[in-house]
């Protein structure tokens, strides 16, 4: 090949890794604008206790555990979120080394004493999704402890509590980028509803964040809680007590969100399946959850506290999870 054909080639691929690079850049400002275009509005609960944070906030807080036989063992007291480690390592958790669920309705002074301890920002994790035929947007939601109470305001009566606690609001676009629907978290299902019927401002959607449990409905009120969601035991003490099953409490507290919305700046950050590391930590955000009734049933283990956003569902599967959801 002649000297003159090298450097031809050369500049080629030069042009050609330029265009490339640039295509990448304008395709994350894209990405992001469309995120910061439909960042959702959150109100809270005004007795609600925790609104979202950073991970980072918690990691801090946590001893790593590995679960070794029947026994968690520390491994790490001092872990940092880009060293978690990945798929296939084990059994592992973060336990929040000053707090525990089993104390009094779920340890919520201790937890929150903790979390403002730390100074935390408002955080809201978010990804940009291309299945077929639809863009989704996912608004995932980091809180640092997780404590429902039967009753409203909190009492130590009946009660269920867990450290970390994960939830989304997913936006729905066509291709075009014309809002179609959205899809809101709560418990283990959600509830989707049209663009054109959800409460908005502007292009952000209005989401009323339960106390306690973080479930995100459309309107303020009382919101029946999906039987499928509540486990057999707990309906069932319920019955024994002669009450009726549980519900959300969704009030008009504290506003956070896009700067538009006036209340507390609620910053994005972009999340991707590999980035960033701790988005494949494969243990659960918390030690075990605990359920409390009154005597002789009292406080009791009731499961581990949840997995990170890469091992929901509605990650792997957004439309074929927000489509099984009901509509409301």
């Amino acid at each position: 090949m002649s000297t003159h054909a090298v450097r031809g080639a050369v500049a080629l691929a030069a042009t050609l890794l330029m265009a490339l690079g640039a295509a990448n850049v304008a395709g994350a400002r894209s990405d992001r604008q469309l995120l910061d275009r439909y960042q959702p509005v959150t109100h809270f609960d005004p007795v609600e206790r925790f609104e979202p944070t950073t991970v980072r906030s918690f990691v801090r807080d946590s001893d790593l555990e590995q679960l070794d036989g029947q026994t968690w063992v520390l491994v790490d007291p001092s872990p940092r979120p880009g060293d978690l480690p990945g798929p296939g390592t084990g059994v592992w958790r973060l336990d929040q080394r000053s707090c525990s669920p089993f104390l009094a309705l779920g340890g919520l002074e201790c937890y929150d004493a903790a979390e403002e301890a730390r100074q935390h920002r408002s955080v809201v994790y978010a990804r940009v999704v291309r299945p077929e035929g639809a863009i989704v947007l996912q608004y995932w939601y980091f809180y640092y402890d997780d404590v429902y109470s039967y009753t409203h305001p909190p009492t130590d009566f009946l009660w269920q509590a867990h450290e970390g606690d994960w939830e989304v609001v997913n936006v729905v676009l066509s291709e075009d980028e014309a809002p179609q629907y959205v899809g809101y978290s709560q418990h283990c299902l959600g509830q989707r509803r049209s663009w054109s019927l959800t409460p908005r401002l502007g292009t952000h959607p209005i989401d009323y964040v339960a106390a306690g449990s973080h479930a995100n409905y459309f309107s303020a009120g009382t919101h029946a809680i999906n039987l499928a969601c509540i486990p057999p035991q707990a309906l069932a003490i319920l019955r024994a007590l002669g009450l009726p099953p549980p519900v959300d409490y969704t009030g008009q507290g504290d506003v956070a969100g896009p700067p538009e919305a006036g209340g507390v700046h609620t910053h994005v950050r972009m999340v991707d399946i590999d980035h960033p590391a701790w988005i494949s930590f494969p243990g659960s955000w918390g030690e075990t959850q605990y359920f409390h009734a009154p005597s002789p049933i009292g406080t009791v283990p009731f499961g581990t506290s949840p997995n990170g956003p890469a091992y929901h569902p509605v990650w792997n599967d957004p439309l074929g999870t927000i489509v099984g959801w009901p509509s409301g």
